[in-house]
């Protein structure tokens, strides 16, 4: 399994912090760092740049991940254009996050998004990229669930599953348990821990179902079953990568905090 990292997490650190793009990079790098995830809009705004980066410290591009808003009529074109990305940066897999429940009638937003997401995996065929659903935490994402997650992948033949091993908060459901249900799916993985108390004064809360804050924090720092989660991955064979996900962590703070997860992830990959 190789590391990667949200590229949106390092680029919102280098802004605040003013630090080098390079310099963090070759940080990260050296401390098992081996792959960027990023959106179709940071490659498209930051190609050239990025490019000769991954080009001097032999880096490469796990995936991306895209919103496309089906429901409302315009995801055809996003998840078009993502795929073509995608496809032109070597990236591995195209994670789509197919809309929210948004016009006033859930059951036709529901089949949009199932048949925006089928229309999608087939051209992602012919571009040799697999498309992948995630557990996304969001409220109105009929996706936000194990059972919601297990709907797509039903519906929809050769999609794929990004595990996230965070986001399975939003109704406090066990990560672990729900790992066996996608296990045979699971092409990439998102790495998120949790925390029900901030670590840093600028750290933005994620409301769970129940109205309860959680926080993300350093990989390996809370609760969530991250070691558990890479022991299982080992154990049904997994072949893919896993991602250090730091969304909503004070900007000034998610390099180092970025940095730890690295280096928490390598040394537990190699003692797994």
């Amino acid at each position: 399994m190789k590391i990667a990292v949200f590229y949106e997490n390092i680029h919102d650190g280098v802004q605040t912090t003013g630090q080098k793009l390079e310099t963090v990079l070759a940080r990260l790098h050296e401390l098992g760092m081996d792959l960027l995830y990023l959106t179709p809009e940071s490659w498209k705004r930051d190609r050239r740049e990025l490019s000769a980066l991954m080009e001097k410290l032999d880096l490469g591009i796990e995936g991306m991940h895209c919103f496309c808003d089906f429901p409302g009529g315009t995801g055809d074109s996003s998840a078009r254009e993502a795929v073509e990305l995608a496809a032109e940066a070597g990236a591995g897999n195209l994670l789509i996050i197919p809309g929210m429940y948004s016009t006033g009638n859930t059951e036709k937003d529901l089949d949009r998004m199932v048949q925006g997401i089928r229309r999608t995996v087939e051209y992602g065929g012919t571009k040799k990229m697999p498309i992948l659903m995630e557990d996304f935490d969001g409220i109105l994402a009929p996706y936000n669930c194990a059972a919601g997650l297990q709907y797509f992948m039903r519906a929809v033949d050769g999609l794929g599953c990004a595990f996230d091993t965070g986001n399975f908060a939003m109704f406090g459901e066990n990560e672990a348990e729900a790992f066996e249900l996608f296990a045979d799916r699971i092409r990439t993985v998102h790495l998120k821990d949790r925390t029900r108390k901030p670590r840093h004064e600028g750290d933005y809360p994620f409301l769970c179902a129940d109205g309860k804050p959680v926080y993300a924090c350093e990989i390996g720092s809370g609760y969530i079953r991250i070691a558990e989660i890479l022991e299982r991955l080992k154990g049904i064979g997994y072949g893919g990568n896993v991602i250090v996900e730091q969304y909503s962590i004070d900007p000034k703070h998610v390099l180092d905090d970025a940095a730890a997860s690295v280096k928490w992830t390598k040394e537990h990959l190699q003692g797994a």
